[in-house]
């Protein structure tokens, strides 16, 4: 979806004197970071995207040139980044209803957060957006042109943060599902976490999936703590097998298990929820959820992150740990009048046995003591 009416300014000008390379021209998975940015805009939807250059600008403009972006030359950048903001704004057209305002140097806010603002925004036209993690207000805000000329007549101190903070009955937080919006790159030791962090971007943290769940999505309470103890048993199954030498990860476990059920209630929720997890900008996340309801499994019996949810989800009735006889019980006494219904829940029952089977194979006859997050949540209890 294209947000027409909001236009992208990316803030490259700076010194880059902390780091002691050329932040926008670093390499971040084989691209430079100021593409990795200009790119994040244009996935979310926002085609108008312009850059603005001072320092190093001679070998900055042709890379912004071969983006297509449009780039705006701040002569004054020695005097700091608020000067680049005003050479930005000065310029925007009437017909920019808002502008995300974002240093180049905080490169990793997903797409999905700028796509989310921009939506807000409709609901809060006038206003400034500025979206809020765990309690802590991040980049980029999304500023609503009206305060254009707040800006361009600003004296105060800290510049950019000084007129916002002027504008506080206007502001809006935002909440987004989005730690990056609070990490910057401002010295070699942050470029080598940039680097971590983008390698696994596409696997969102506790916290994030949290409130994914919570805030954005609302699911019931009933649901979350389901969610939560699913991801205890996933969790301690992924450590036995671990421990006995299987490579599987961890974190992708935890995130696919906590948001498996973040569609629960509408037609086809584990379909469902993959959209919505995909649509995040977390494909492999989503492709385990897919199978959490109904699994193929592997003629060579493997057990990898699908197979692992899969048998975590049955061993749970709502917030509980059950037995699988224990969960499919239930399961033949709310559908034993229904023969079609019936063969799914023997199919599945079957698929559970076989990936317990395998696993215990692995790593031996366990007992699940579930933990989840360092909280303890139910007692020890054998899967079957």
């Amino acid at each position: 979806m294209e947000h027409v009416g909001i236009t992208a300014i990316i803030l490259a000008a700076g010194y880059s004197e902390r780091m002691g390379r050329f932040k926008p021209l670093l390499d971040l998975g084989g691209r430079p970071v100021i593409a990795r940015v200009v790119d994040t805009f244009v996935r979310a939807g926002i085609r108008d995207v312009r850059v603005v250059a001072g320092y190093n600008k001679d070998i900055l403009m042709p890379v912004l040139h071969k983006l297509g972006t449009r780039v705006i030359v701040n002569d004054n950048y020695a005097d700091g980044m608020f000067t680049s903001v005003l050479a930005a704004v000065k310029g925007l057209e009437s017909g920019v209803k808002a502008f995300f305002l974002l240093p180049a140097d905080i490169p990793l806010v997903r797409p999905w957060t700028i796509r989310y603002l921009a939506e807000n925004f409709v609901r809060n036209e006038g206003k400034i957006l500025v979206p809020c993690f765990m309690g802590q207000h991040g980049h980029p805000p999304l500023i609503a042109s009206r305060f254009i000329e707040n800006i361009m007549n600003y004296r105060g101190e800290d510049g950019l943060s000084g007129v916002l903070k002027q504008q506080e009955a206007d502001t809006v937080s935002i909440r987004v599902p989005d730690r990056n919006i609070l990490f910057d790159m401002d010295e070699p030791g942050d470029f080598t976490e940039l680097q971590r962090r983008w390698k696994r971007c596409s696997i969102p943290s506790v916290d994030e999936c949290e409130v994914l769940l919570k805030d954005i999505y609302r699911i019931s309470e009933l649901v979350l703590e389901h969610s939560k103890t699913v991801a205890g048993i996933a969790g301690r199954i992924t450590d036995e097998l671990n421990r006995a030498g299987t490579d599987l990860d961890r974190a992708l476990i935890l995130a696919a298990s906590l948001l498996h059920d973040i569609a629960k209630g509408k037609p086809g929720h584990a379909g469902e929820s993959a959209r919505i997890v995909r649509d995040f900008g977390c494909p492999e996340v989503a492709h385990i959820i897919e199978s959490h309801t109904d699994i193929v499994l592997s003629p060579y019996k493997t057990i990898g992150a699908a197979e692992v949810l899969y048998l975590a989800d049955k061993l749970v009735s709502d917030d509980k740990l059950v037995t699988l006889s224990e969960r499919f019980g239930e399961s033949v006494a709310r559908h034993g009048n229904k023969p079609g219904t019936m063969r799914k829940i023997e199919t599945r029952y079957k698929n559970a046995l076989t990936i317990k089977d395998c696993i215990e194979a692995r790593i031996g006859t366990m007992p699940l003591d579930l933990q989840y997050d360092g909280n303890k949540l139910a007692g020890t209890q054998r899967w079957v």
